[in-house]
């Protein structure tokens, strides 16, 4: 019996860990998203693309400790003897203390960072669309005629575009 005690509460042990990890890699996510956000905002649009592999990064790392934390708590969860699908605050919720209240925090500070990670990365898109949108609006207003000078010297609006010329003019 003491065995399976402490298979269990490795068990407890190695998703805490797991999880440890996953919200480092959240608030990396977040680190990143806000650091394009600040590219964003300071107009410094070279730094974009390096801003943006760098979150495509953390991403993938994210979801590597993701699927690392499913195997963590799938392994607690056969060990348990309860489904497969049970959630990280059923676990918390029958776990023996200190597990208990060790995956509530974690449960807690992940739903969190969540939250977070959604309104930084909803306020980067706004601000790409607004940025698009003026790039947009920037090309539309760009004239579509050019001035330039007839044979007398004078101004003259010429339609851009393909036109003709009199070659016995």
């Amino acid at each position: 019996m003491t065995e399976r005690v402490d298979e269990t509460s490795d068990c407890y042990a190695c998703v805490a860990a797991v999880l440890w990890t996953e919200r480092e890699a959240l608030e990396l996510v977040l680190f990143k998203l806000v650091e394009e956000q600040l590219v964003l905002t300071s107009g410094s649009t070279r730094w974009l693309n390096r801003a943006d592999a760098e979150l495509r990064i953390a991403l993938d790392r994210l979801r590597g400790n993701e699927l690392a934390r499913a195997a963590e708590v799938e392994a607690l969860a056969l060990g348990l003897g309860v489904p497969l699908q049970t959630t990280l605050a059923e676990l918390a919720g029958t776990a023996p203390e200190p597990w208990g209240m060790v995956l509530a925090e974690h449960r807690t500070a992940l739903r969190s960072l969540v939250f977070e990670v959604d309104a930084v990365a909803a306020e980067n898109r706004r601000l790409l669309e607004a940025g698009a949108k003026t790039i947009r609006e920037t090309l539309d207003n760009l004239s579509l005629s050019t001035s330039t000078y007839d044979a007398s010297g004078a101004a003259v609006e010429w339609a851009r575009g393909p036109f003709l010329f009199d070659a016995q003019a």
